[in-house]
């Protein structure tokens, strides 16, 4: 994601309701978050590979939904119920850190950056993507407009951990 203040961004234009309702809850405050969050995160604490997708609700697109099946949905719902086991506070946590400053700005990055975004992805819209590419110097863009979120580590896994290893031998 990009910065929450970045200049020129609308953050949540483009976003599912879910994500715009949880980070709506962080705007709002702690308290409002953490119940929000206390709502929310019992029902991914039992969640099956087969209701993956009816979970995520309007945050994935008819590409990331065609992406949860198999292996993945199991994994998917395997992450979700760990990421819950002990309360909702890590996910607590990142809500705050994505609306809050940075601490610094993305235009410094000195190393190596790369951005794997999909147009269809609705948890982090692709205008993010876009806005990072344009800010981050030397930054190797994969802005692919046939995926999503989750379809874009299902299908691309093996072209990331590529990347990966080319920005470790530079």
């Amino acid at each position: 994601m990009a910065p929450y203040d970045a200049e020129g961004l609308d953050w949540m234009a483009g976003m599912g309701e879910e994500n715009v309702a949880g980070f709506g809850a962080a705007l709002a405050g702690k308290a409002e978050l953490r119940t929000f969050l206390q709502d929310v995160g019992p029902s991914f604490a039992t969640v099956t590979p087969d209701e993956v997708a009816a979970r995520l609700g309007n945050l994935v697109s008819d590409v990331d939904r065609s992406a949860i099946t198999g292996e993945a949905a199991a994994w998917l719902a395997d992450v979700f119920r760990e990421s819950v086991r002990n309360g909702i506070w890590g996910w607590y946590d990142d809500e705050l850190a994505f609306v809050t400053r940075w601490g610094f700005d993305v235009g410094d990055i000195k190393v190596p950056v790369a951005i794997w975004q999909g147009a269809q992805d609705r948890m982090t819209p692709f205008v993010h993507g876009e806005w990072l590419t344009l800010h981050i110097p030397g930054v190797h863009p994969h802005l692919l407009s046939d995926h999503g979120h989750l379809s874009l580590g299902v299908d691309s896994f093996g072209r990331i951990l590529d990347d990966l290893l080319t920005f470790a031998s530079a």
